[in-house]
């Protein structure tokens, strides 16, 4: 009698064993050479294709963090004289939605002014225990 055929398909990333032969050499290849794939560390190539790299670029460049909109604006609000009164980062971003500059939440905007403490505007808890600014005298 002739001894039944079998094989094994064993894929790790670009890694890939293949065997089909007789029953019981296929069993011995494949503890073989499941150990072996096992202990294989894979490296990928991290050359992009042209196209991947200039779609990653543009991906790089959206979104993220909207100061370089929010800082020129609160500057404008000081020289206008916005923070001649306290005004809470909750005011300051209205008046930022009302002059239709692009906010995305509330800690862009205190990080923003934050930023301008030491310089040109001042600090202070209000009686709610909220941060409150105000242009430097």
């Amino acid at each position: 009698m002739s001894e039944g055929r079998s094989r094994f398909r064993i894929k790790k990333g670009d890694v890939e064993i293949e065997y089909e032969g007789k029953s019981t050499e296929v069993s011995s290849r494949y503890r073989e050479a499941f150990e072996w794939i096992k202990s294989l560390t894979l490296t990928t190539s991290k050359t992009p294709i042209k196209g991947e790299q200039k779609e990653k670029e543009t991906k790089k460049k959206k979104g993220g963090s909207r100061t370089s909109v929010i800082s020129p604006a609160i500057d404008e609000l000081i020289e206008e004289g916005f923070f001649d009164d306290w005004k809470n980062s909750t005011q300051v971003l209205e008046e930022l939605k009302r002059r239709t500059v692009s906010v995305s939440g509330i800690e862009p905007v205190i990080s923003a002014l934050n930023r301008r403490v030491p310089k040109k505007l001042d600090r202070i808890k209000d009686e709610q225990r909220r941060w409150v600014y105000r242009k430097k005298q």
